[in-house]
């Protein structure tokens, strides 16, 4: 499971990069709860976040949050110690508000500073799912969970890569600049003909050579042997022996 949900968390916070112009060092907001929980359960936050988000971590909370983790007593106290490292992002309140609502106000339509926001409120992280682009984490049973990508971030992903298909407005204007006249004509396209091509010599069955009837004859050899000449003397001293004893 480790590894399917590593997984998942880099191809989420790819599309993140790539689609809404998310840069590491991530920036995360945290609220009050968030800080309480991972306090209580004692959990190292900037090394389990970068952890889990694969880059650098930059931790930030609000003034609001603050004033509210004090608010709830001594019973918080170790999250107001979190909080008091965390750096703080201005948020505009004058008189401070509920954690919940400044954390949306900061978020604000379009997550305009890119927040990767760190909350165990579910009413508030479904409250930020409708807002495209807004990566949540929360923690389960001590564990530190990055959540899917929503419908709202699917939807407004897709609407991203359509409009990336489309010409800008430089390009329609020069499109509408561009009259019949100055329109460069097509080439002429070129069309070439197949030549007849012989059977692959391969597949053709060789055809076998016929019998010699020639005698080969060697160089040495003498073509026109005298024919009064005997072949071998010594048969012809035989014969005229025997016709001498013939006729005695």
């Amino acid at each position: 499971m480790r590894v399917k949900r590593a997984k998942a968390n880099k191809k989420a916070m790819a599309l993140y990069a790539l689609e809404f112009g998310f840069r590491s060092p991530f920036q995360i907001l945290l609220d009050g709860n968030f800080l309480h929980v991972t306090a209580r359960m004692k959990l190292n936050v900037p090394a389990l976040l970068a952890k889990i988000l694969q880059a650098p971590v930059h931790l930030f909370t609000t003034t609001c949050v603050l004033s509210e983790l004090r608010a709830l007593g001594p019973d918080f106290a170790p999250a107001v110690t979190s909080a008091k490292d965390i750096e703080r992002r201005r948020c505009g309140h004058e008189k401070p508000v509920g954690a919940s609502n400044c954390l949306k106000s900061v978020i604000a339509e379009d997550n305009r500073f890119r927040f990767v926001v760190a909350t165990q409120e579910l009413a508030l992280r479904i409250e930020l799912r409708k807002i495209p682009g807004v990566p949540l984490v929360y923690v389960n049973n001590s564990v530190m969970l990055l959540e899917p990508p929503s419908k709202s971030t699917l939807a407004k992903m897709k609407e991203i890569e359509v409009q990336k298909t489309l010409p800008r407005k430089f390009e329609e204007e020069i499109v509408k600049k561009i009259t019949p006249d100055t329109r460069v004509a097509a080439e002429p396209t070129r069309t070439f003909k197949k030549k007849a091509k012989g059977p692959n010599p391969l597949s053709v069955k060789k055809k076998a050579k016929k019998a010699s009837t020639h005698v080969k004859v060697s160089p040495d050899a003498n073509p026109n042997p005298p024919a009064n000449i005997p072949s071998n003397p010594s048969n012809e001293i035989k014969i005229s022996a025997k016709r001498k004893r013939e006729d005695d």
